[in-house]
């Protein structure tokens, strides 16, 4: 039974319907970042090239992408929300039926940077629009489930484009995603609320010396420290324990995604990040979060897979109750240009996941634990001093 709408912010809503779209729109937009990663060797062999220069088709999006996390939330102040999201969909499915076209490496190389530029349209402008449209009480709920897609995509994505290389070819994947883009583009034409646009009118001058001050602000460069270092400590993490199951362990790739897929279970504390912020405070909420992550640390120390898969759970769990507290700080703090404190905020967690994989640098498991720990040491005494001010 659907719930009644609510009123917040003088525009009414459904949360169900938010929430669906929301959580789809995370999981299969953000899934971009990771289809190519099974599927290298396909392209290498269909436009005669090498594996390495394949993963030119990850970089390419990569880049794009985070310079359009940038772009899009001031962007949606002007052209609105529900616009931005919706026209950057229905571009995003011209592009993805361009590219099961494309003939040749170079062109596919252009249209996977066109597709990473916008697909940015979504991730910074739906936190915005939670922020904006939804009431207090449901932002958290709203937050954690776009962050649960977001998280989850990387498992996701892998195994979409796997299965669909297995049934048809791998190409197959891009009128996958272009198929259900349509249906989500239908259903939010159609569901999502169409909150009123803001009145504020900035020049590209002003928007960029915003930007650039903004990491500098007493109230919001410890935050950004933070934000860097959670994707950043999550693809360390994981780079980590994929490097112990290959050459300690020695499991079969597919045996190392379901210890990945077994890990989201920690998303589920997403469901309770609302409630847990409400009683003990957002900044509380981003220590408990960080010790979580520790505690998954410790347990994934003991070269075990069953410890190794509960610490996962943890550090997973951990993650899941931090970004919504962080986000809605931000949020808070941006006030009327909240637009582009979250959208440097969306930057500066993809530019941290960037710097994640440089873990391999040191080539020993412990090592890499020990280095991940002090990470995260720096970033709860920064919450700390976050707290006392």
């Amino acid at each position: 039974m659907e719930k009644p709408s609510i009123q917040a912010k003088s525009t009414p809503y459904t949360l169900v319907h938010i929430l669906v779209i929301f959580a789809l729109l995370a999981v299969l937009i953000v899934s971009n970042l990771y289809i190519m990663i099974p599927l290298l060797g396909n392209v290498a062999e269909t436009y005669l090239i090498t594996p390495v220069e394949a993963g030119l088709s990850i970089s390419v999006f990569s880049f794009f992408y985070a310079f359009g996390l940038i772009f899009f939330g001031p962007l949606s102040e002007r052209f609105g929300l529900k616009e931005t999201i919706c026209s950057g969909l229905f571009v995003l499915i011209i592009l993805m039926v361009v590219s099961f076209f494309t003939t040749n490496f170079m062109g596919f190389l252009i249209v996977r940077g066109l597709q990473g530029f916008f697909a940015a349209s979504f991730a910074p402008v739906s936190f915005i629009y939670v922020l904006n449209v939804l009431s207090t009480r449901h932002r958290g709920i709203a937050i954690g489930v776009i962050n649960t897609g977001f998280l989850s995509a990387g498992v996701i994505g892998q195994l979409l484009s796997s299965s669909i290389n297995l049934i048809f070819t791998w190409k197959w994947i891009f009128l996958t995603l272009a198929f259900f883009y349509f249906l989500l583009l239908i259903y939010s034409i159609k569901q999502l609320p169409h909150p009123k646009k803001s009145d504020q009118f900035r020049s590209i001058s002003s928007l960029i010396k915003l930007l650039v001050k903004l990491p500098l602000r007493s109230d919001l460069k410890r935050l950004y420290f933070i934000t860097f270092t959670t994707l950043l400590a999550f693809v360390a993490y994981y780079t980590s324990l994929e490097s112990l199951f290959q050459h300690t362990l020695s499991l079969s790739p597919q045996a190392t995604l379901s210890v990945r897929a077994f890990g989201l279970i920690g998303l589920l504390l997403t469901i309770y990040s609302g409630k847990i912020a409400s009683k003990i405070g957002f900044e509380n909420t981003i220590i408990l979060g960080l010790l979580l992550k520790l505690a998954g640390l410790t347990l994934s120390s003991i070269t075990n897979i069953f410890f190794i898969g509960i610490g996962a759970i943890i550090f997973v769990g951990g993650i899941s109750i931090i970004i919504p507290s962080l986000i809605q700080l931000i949020g808070e703090k941006g006030g009327k240009i909240r637009s582009l404190t979250i959208s440097l905020y969306s930057f500066i967690l993809l530019l941290g996941a960037s710097f994640g994989s440089a873990i391999s640098l040191f080539s020993n498991y412990y090592l890499q634990l020990f280095s991940l720990t002090i990470l995260l040491i720096c970033s709860l005494l920064v919450t700390i001093l976050e707290k006392k001010e």
